[in-house]
């Protein structure tokens, strides 16, 4: 490919969102260095892109199709038939990156897929070969397929590497340096939070958790496997030779244009070691605003509320992945530190906010949560954003800031608002001070937002059920005046119906009420609600009025927060 095709892929990767002016730029001088490597194969190395999304730009640029599922599996038979009966030998078809099959009903034309449909030596083999007088139509492929299949064309038997193998130069290798910064980007550009890569016996599968949901994507041969673990242990810092022990680790990196820090957690498995590798992008400017997480005005007046208060411990409850932490970062930046002092105390630090100073604990030697309390307290700080409450002495250590003038957040695990204040004297603070310590509760969950370009309008009121369209009706949103939506599926949400999340919230105020049944021998969990007055709304009915506005579907808010009755 020549330069000026170089420059034409670029812009047309700029031109398409999937790629930066300084990212490009950076390829082209590394193309300087290494001219016989294609630009694209350099952007995906690099991470700056993942293979998916060159090969669909190439397809358009070259305008050659992608060779995929179910396309691939129906070729295989007239594959292995074409490479027997041209002896196509297995170093060569490994070398140039190609196979390819002829159908029975066109003698004159032969398919080629191949990783590089313009590669000269390819070319000249088949033109001067198997291919000489033959029409050739050629097909684009990941990798990954491209792998697999000449696997099962030369039946090659997966080795398992042994202690006398250099794991450290495999890990370096470039194909394998390529197939982590692909699998990498992959999971950028289709907004996974997590990638699992996870061991079976005669192969490898990565899987991407997408708006919560895990998705299996992408299956690798077994052989690949110690390679692309010690790759991943090795940026993260781990132990490559340690096979036996669960290792934790991070690193940064840049995936398709977004500057990301990545938490490496490893476990030995029976097939093998188990990889989870947690993404967290850092450039999403908006992603911590307390306007855009999906809290309603009415909600989020009264948690501005509690926000103002110079004094007492605002608790965001639920249970993992909930996205508590995402409200109490989006609570820092709408903290005014140009004129307060912000700490926090967490395990880890997730996300750097600027103009707060955040300490990571370290168990092993003795930094715990109350030891780390301890000392911010005369750090002169104004607010305190602990990541987790997790025993008695946390708990008492906040509540003893609270009343010396404080203002603190936290988390904890319950499944409501109510029941964070009996979880609390149930770890030992005396329930007195739970009610004059904590302003308010938070309970939250998140659901998937429908897909803006397939949901379609929900016209006939009879799919909502009659006690859905009641309490809507009480909460005085009457059922003619909604806008419910459902989903359908589409290219964009990879034909889920739904793209993105946002949270429902359920916000419990620690009002008069509460605090004398705080104060009773025994107070019980529906005497705590009975305080919350009319205004209450639980998780199911904030989830209802998402729906009803269209920006979920109501199967989606019943499947998550259904068995949440209304009080």
């Amino acid at each position: 490919m020549s330069e000026s095709s170089h420059q034409l892929l670029g812009q047309h990767l700029i031109e398409a969102g999937a790629l930066d002016q300084a990212s490009l730029a950076s390829a082209l001088a590394l193309q300087q260095q290494t001219p016989d490597e294609r630009l694209g194969a350099i952007l995906v190395r690099l991470g700056m892109l993942s293979e998916q999304t060159l090969l669909s730009a190439l397809a358009r640029q070259l305008r050659v199709a992608v060779l995929a599922e179910p396309g691939l599996l129906a070729c295989q038979p007239d594959v292995r038939q074409w490479h027997a009966a041209h002896q196509v030998p297995q170093a060569l078809a490994n070398r140039l990156q190609f196979f390819a099959w002829a159908n029975a009903a066109d003698h004159d034309a032969l398919h080629v897929a191949a990783k590089d449909v313009l590669n000269s030596e390819l070319l000249e083999y088949l033109e001067t070969g198997p291919a000489a007088a033959k029409t050739i139509s050629f097909w684009l492929i990941a990798t990954r397929d491209l792998e697999r299949t000449l696997q099962q064309i030369y039946r090659q038997t997966s080795k398992a590497l042994d202690g006398s193998q250099d794991l450290r130069r495999l890990a370096e290798d470039a194909p394998v340096v390529e197939l982590v910064n692909g699998l990498l980007a992959r999971a950028t550009d289709t907004r996974a939070s997590d990638v699992h890569v996870e061991p079976e016996e005669f192969g490898f599968v990565v899987r991407y958790r997408i708006d919560g949901v895990l998705q299996e994507s992408e299956k690798y041969p077994r052989e690949r496997f110690d390679a692309v673990v010690s790759r991943i242990k090795l940026i993260a810092g781990l132990d490559i030779a340690e096979r036996r022990l669960p290792q934790d680790g991070r690193f940064s990196s840049r995936m398709a244009g977004v500057e990301t820090d990545v938490r490496v957690s490893v476990i030995p498995g029976v097939h093998g070691e188990s990889l989870v590798l947690r993404l967290l992008p850092n450039t999403q400017a908006t992603r911590f605003d307390l306007g855009n997480i999906g809290i309603e005005p009415d909600h989020l007046k009264l948690y501005r509320s509690w926000m103002a208060q110079p004094d007492g411990i605002v608790l965001v409850t639920g249970p993992t992945g909930s996205g508590k932490s995402t409200t109490l970062y989006a609570t820092l930046v709408a903290t005014d530190t140009q004129h307060e002092r912000a700490l926090t105390v967490e395990d880890p630090v997730e996300y750097k906010i600027p103009g707060v100073t955040q300490f990571q604990v370290h168990p092993d030697i003795g930094f715990t949560f109350p030891a780390a309390l301890r000392s911010i307290l005369r750090h002169d700080p104004d607010t305190i954003m602990i990541g987790e409450i997790r025993d008695v002495e946390t708990a008492r250590i906040a509540v003893q800031a609270s009343l010396t003038g404080h203002r603190v957040f936290s988390t904890l695990h319950t499944n409501d608002s109510a029941t964070a204040f009996l979880r609390l004297a149930d770890m030992g603070v005396e329930p007195f001070l739970v009610g004059a310590t904590v302003r308010g509760v938070v309970a939250q969950r998140l659901v998937r937002m429908l897909c803006n370009a397939c949901a379609t309008p929900v016209n006939d009121a009879a799919h909502v059920p009659p006690e859905v369209a009641q309490e809507l009706e009480d909460m005085g949103r009457p059922l003619q005046s909604l806008k419910f939506r459902e989903p359908v599926g589409c290219p964009q949400c990879s034909n889920t119906g739904y793209r993105g999340r946002t949270a429902i919230y359920e916000l419990m105020p620690a009002n008069d009420a509460l605090r004398a049944v705080l104060n009773q021998p025994s107070p019980s969990l529906s005497a705590l609600m009975a305080t919350a007055g009319k205004g209450f709304r639980n998780l199911r009915q904030d989830g209802l009025i998402k729906a009803a506005r269209g920006v979920t579907s109501l199967e989606e808010v019943l499947a998550i927060a259904g068995s949440v009755s209304a009080q």
